[in-house]
């Protein structure tokens, strides 16, 4: 079977890949978020893998430590007819790169490789991203007066927020929210926003976006824009970004800015609704 029409796949089935090398030092772990687009996997060190399992004594007691992932390793399910097509998708993480920057995106080491399919050679894209450790910042369960002090009370418990954290996320929202739209509104696309854990905040406060395989055009104009998978994710992400900046940055009439006033009007929403409806019933949720 082609690995890209399979469900999931093993760590095992990774490293019996044409184009891994029998590398025992490391461990693949499929992750739980797998995308439509790809499989995902964690990366782990052996010798960490092998304390989660087994343990190790530490001051005569057993302890059972988790593997921290080195990184994440990603096979796109993409089926390239031309190694144009391949660069062409490569060139998109490139310009996310360039406009948001190291610091908000988890980077990622792209790299093409044959796979030999069962219909012989072929090509195809992966890519080993940095790991962040970090929880998913879910733009439709913020809470409404202190969206950040909740979150960070919420998924990193113990001692309340210290200011400088919640500050330090506050300035990296605002960031992410200010390249993102220069992202929109001078090269035409934008990231893939509204996915299942695609933006991740850490317990330093740092926002990082982890999904860098869907990055969509906008078009500003009537006609809603479906992805790939006949999702209007450009309009989905438009309106994470408004909920961004309403909630969590506090701007105020959003209707009247020039970027969401056709995007967030009443009769548009609606429109979107019913298309994300017929999308989960098609993919069964």
């Amino acid at each position: 079977m082609d690995i890209r029409d399979a469900e999931a796949l093993a760590g095992e089935e990774v490293l019996a890949l044409n184009f891994i090398r029998n590398a025992t030092s490391w461990y693949f772990r499929r992750h739980f978020r797998q995308g439509l687009r790809s499989h995902i996997f964690e990366v782990l060190d052996a010798g960490d893998v092998l304390k989660e399992t087994h343990g190790e004594i530490r001051a005569g007691i057993r302890w059972f430590p988790r593997a921290v992932p080195r990184g994440m390793f990603r096979i796109l399910r993409n089926r390239f007819a031309s190694l144009d097509q391949v660069l062409d998708e490569v060139g998109k993480y490139t310009l996310i790169l360039k406009m948001l920057g190291p610091e908000l995106l988890a980077v990622s080491q792209e790299f093409i490789v044959q796979y030999n399919g069962p219909r012989g050679p072929e090509i195809l894209l992966c890519g080993l991203q940095e790991y962040v450790q970090g929880a998913v910042l879910d733009p439709w369960y913020l809470h409404e007066e202190t969206p950040l002090e909740i979150f960070f009370q919420t998924h990193f418990p113990g001692e309340p927020p210290e200011k400088n954290i919640v500050n330090k996320a506050l300035e990296s929202i605002t960031s992410f929210v200010e390249k993102t739209r220069h992202m929109v509104m001078d090269k035409g696309f934008i990231p893939d926003l509204a996915g299942n854990g695609n933006l991740l905040l850490t317990n330093r406060g740092e926002l990082k976006l982890v999904d860098i395989n869907n990055i969509i055009p906008v078009n500003c104009n009537d006609k809603i824009l479906l992805d790939d998978k006949n999702y209007p994710s450009c309009d989905k992400s438009i309106e994470v970004l408004s909920i961004l900046e309403q909630k969590i940055l506090k701007k105020q009439n959003l209707l009247e800015d020039v970027l969401y006033g056709q995007f967030l009007c009443a009769k548009r929403i609606e429109r979107v609704r019913l298309l994300e409806e017929q999308f989960y019933q098609k993919v069964g949720f």
